[in-house]
C-alpha cells in the first residue's frame, strides 16, 4: 500500500474487487462442466491462438506461472485433444504450441459466451456507471502490467 492511499479505501477496493470476480464463478464452472477447461487452460490457449507457434518459457511469463506448472497444463490440454507440441523449427531444444480444431473452438466458444456473461451482468447499469468502471478497470490493468513487468524483468524496468 502506498503512503497516500488510505488503507479503508484500499480494504474496500479489495473486497470489490474479489466480490465482482466471483461473478464470473458460473461461467468458470460452466467452462469447467461442458469442456473440462479451468480458466488458466482457457487463457493459454487464448495465449496460443493469439501466438501459433509460441514457447514453453513464453507462455509462462505470459501466464505469470513457472515452466514447469506450463508444461502440467499443455499436458493435460494435449491429452484432450486442445493442442499439440511440436519440436521447434529454429531450437531442436524447444517447443512449440500449436492449437488442434477443438481448443480453436473451444477459445471461441469461450470468448463469445464470457462476452454475453460479462455484458449481462452490467446491463442495469447506466453509461455513467459503465463509464466509471471502464476508467477504473483501464488503469488497474496498467498498474498490473507495470507490476508484473518489473516482477519478470526487474533488471530491465530499473534500467529503463
Amino acid at each position: 500500500m502506498s503512503e497516500h492511499q488510505n488503507p479503508a479505501a484500499v480494504e474496500a477496493a479489495v473486497a470489490a474487487l474479489f466480490k465482482a470476480s466471483a461473478l464470473l464463478d458460473p461461467f468458470r464452472l460452466m467452462l469447467w462442466d461442458r469442456d473440462g477447461l479451468t480458466v488458466t487452460q482457457l487463457r493459454l490457449l487464448a495465449h496460443v491462438q493469439e501466438s501459433e507457434g509460441i514457447s514453453n518459457a513464453e507462455l509462462a511469463d505470459r501466464l505469470y506461472v513457472t515452466r514447469p506448472s506450463v508444461s502440467a497444463l499443455l499436458e493435460r490440454l494435449e491429452r484432450g485433444g486442445f493442442i499439440r507440441r511440436e519440436v521447434s523449427p529454429n531450437d531442436r531444444r524447444g517447443i512449440s504450441i500449436w492449437l488442434e480444431p477443438r481448443g480453436r473452438e473451444a477459445v471461441s466458444a469461450a470468448r463469445e459466451e464470457a462476452h454475453e456473461y460479462a455484458a449481462s451482468l452490467m446491463e442495469d447499469l447506466g453509461d455513467d456507471d459503465l463509464q466509471l468502471i471502464t476508467s477504473a478497470l483501464e488503469k488497474l490493468v496498467a498498474a498490473g502490467e507495470a507490476r508484473r513487468a518489473r516482477d519478470l524483468h526487474p533488471s530491465e524496468v530499473a534500467q529503463g
